[in-house]
């Protein structure tokens, strides 16, 4: 998934990713400043749950939730839905999916049946997975849901011309038949290409029986597919709706809330459905009468107001990481409002990455233990409330994660080792090797982070080529695969899919990658690549430790990345907003539990 929050550490100056005091505390999760990763989840899917959801102690209802937060939303399209801050939003409040995660008050989220009866059934052969509908499910203009508004759904999701940048880009051509290939300049016949252009003739992905059936047939083994059955991407849309272009700016509504107003790149309004059954929802409620987003606000006042909680401040909640000036007030000994706050892991991993079809390995190695990962944490004002040192490239979050000793100096912290990098550097006959980057010369955290970053790899004997981009061309430029630096391109991070690393490793680390723009290291191995598909279709329980071996391979044989990060959400709150739960599968609030008053 890709990150939303802002982060330079990565890139010096690349600003976004692809892609949580004592007192009384009321939310779920940490509130002490702990900076740990939050250790693994364990694997939990209740294929029995039942509407309605849990009860919440003490909830009223009524009110409105702001939430302004610092970044601008790239979509609210279902199919291109494929973010942190617009999947919590629509996930959780505006779309319903085949299944949905249940979060606990201890911040331990379940995947449950949403839309779908159960989980799914899987064919003995993995190759087709069923879904039966529960009865009498609505659209917010009270039509019917079908299962024929899934199938055209998954049909949109092929359309890679106009939604190219969703989970399916992903997903699709590693498991549904006939998608079209992300590295091909030109399709070949018989490839699906959507709703609006294909042949349904090629279209055989899913099918709908009846109106309550929804039958998907694969071209491998899925067994994680109920996982990917909670993206929006796969919730229902019907054809007669669809907008095209246009139909992020208003979509159908099947959970608890629908779009009342949205200003595109400045503020959403949900009001509630009329139609949504609670009954049939085993994860959501409805407690405000609506929710106001704001976007693009600037972190310090927004925080600085929050805390204060004067007027609709104090029904205002925030996510963005807490400003260092702010720190002292919410966390640690003699925080005054340590209870405005809530802590907790995220999916995500950043990396410093190096493409390894230019840069040897003994060359990558001398980059790792030079690389400044303190020093350039305090030039980008990251703060302990955001992170703890990765070690590995896989989330520390994800059920069944085993540390290892941490290999060639990736160790997630300290300023760098110059002299000895320098010394790699010249056993291996590579002394002044070029070390080449994009960086955002005109945003003056990424300016400071990049002369940080510069002295240390010229102290370690390489030459620096940093070319200096305005942030919008960096966002553009760090998707190349050309070659035309070596180090910084692709995402910056990772953030998980799905708590299980098939929603990883596959992703970032295969030779389809490339093409795909979402590479970390640009890494094309047959040898790796058939060792990750290997891994991928075995059945859930039996991955991870297979995962956990994987992570150390790739970290010593292959060093495609030093890793930096793992995230951790700050949640900021209003003195009169109760019941923020972290969810670790995004780093945001499970906001259909939040009550205000």
């Amino acid at each position: 998934m890709r990150w939303t929050k802002i982060v330079a550490l990565a890139a010096a100056g690349s600003l976004s990713l692809a892609a949580c005091g004592g007192g009384s505390n009321k939310g779920g999760g940490s509130s002490d400043g702990d900076t740990s990763g939050g250790g693994s989840q364990t694997v939990a899917l209740d294929a029995s749950a039942k509407g309605p959801a849990p009860a919440v102690d003490g909830a009223k209802t009524g009110g409105t939730l702001t939430v302004p937060y610092n970044s601008v939303p790239e979509t609210f399209d279902p199919t291109r839905d494929y973010y942190q801050d617009t999947d919590a939003i629509m996930s959780q409040l505006v779309t319903r999916s085949l299944t949905a995660y249940r979060v606990s008050k201890d911040g331990k989220p379940v995947l449950v049946p949403d839309l779908a009866e159960d989980l799914g059934t899987q064919s003995d052969d993995g190759l087709t997975w069923t879904f039966k509908l529960k009865p009498n499910l609505k659209y917010s203009d009270g039509s019917t849901i079908k299962a024929a508004d899934f199938v055209y759904s998954i049909k949109r999701s092929f359309d890679t011309a106009d939604y190219a940048d969703g989970p399916a880009a992903n997903y699709g051509f590693q498991y549904f038949k006939n998608f079209p290939d992300p590295s091909a300049e030109k399709q070949a016949a018989g490839v699906y290409t959507g709703p609006y252009t294909g042949n349904d003739k090629d279209f055989t992905t899913a099918e709908a029986p009846n109106d309550t059936t929804l039958v998907v047939h694969l071209k491998k083994k899925w067994p994680t597919f109920p996982y990917y059955a909670a993206f929006p991407v796969m919730s229902p849309i019907p054809q007669a709706k669809d907008t095209k272009a246009n139909y992020g700016n208003n979509p159908v509504a099947s959970g608890p809330y629908m779009f009342d107003s949205y200003t595109v790149g400045s503020e959403l309004k949900l009001k509630k459905n009329p139609n949504w059954d609670p009954n049939s929802d085993p994860s959501r409620h409805q407690f405000v009468d609506a929710y106001d987003f704001k976007f693009g606000v600037d972190i310090v006042p927004n925080q600085t107001a929050i805390i204060a909680s004067n007027g609709t401040a104090a029904t205002s909640l925030n996510w963005d990481g807490v400003d260092s000036s702010l720190i002292s007030k919410v966390s640690g000994s003699g925080a005054s409002n340590a209870d405005q706050l809530v802590v907790g892991p995220d999916p995500c991993v950043t990396y410093a990455t190096m493409d390894t079809r230019s840069v040897p390995l003994e060359v990558r190695k001398a980059y790792a233990v030079a690389y400044p990962i303190d020093p350039l944490r305090k030039a980008t004002g990251e703060t302990t409330l955001s992170f703890s040192p990765a070690t590995t490239y896989g989330s520390a979050n994800i059920p069944g994660f085993e540390a290892y000793t941490p290999v060639n100096g990736l160790t997630g912290k300290g300023n760098g080792d110059p002299a000895k990098a320098k010394e790699m550097l010249a056993a291996a006959g590579k002394t002044g090797f070029k070390i080449s980057y994009y960086y955002a010369n005109n945003d003056p955290t990424a300016v400071a982070a990049n002369a940080v970053k510069k002295q240390a790899l010229t102290a370690a004997g390489f030459t620096v080529q940093d070319v200096g981009v305005s942030k919008t061309d960096l966002r553009k430029k760090r998707n190349l695969t050309d070659g035309s630096v070596n180090t910084g391109q692709g995402p910056r991070g990772w953030c998980y899919d799905w708590p299980a690393n098939d929603s990883v490793y596959p992703q970032i680390f295969t030779s389809a990658a490339i093409g795909a723009s979402i590479s970390v290291g640009m890494l094309k191995s047959p040898e790796l690549d058939s060792e990750i598909n290997a891994i991928a279709v075995l059945p859930i329980d039996q991955q991870q430790a297979k995962w956990n071996t994987l992570d150390k391979e790739i970290a010593e044989k292959y060093l495609p990345a030093v890793p930096l990060d793992y995230g951790r959400a700050n949640l900021l709150f209003g003195k009169q907003v109760h019941n923020v739960i972290n969810d670790p599968n995004r780093g945001l609030p499970d906001l259909a539990q939040i009550w205000v008053g």
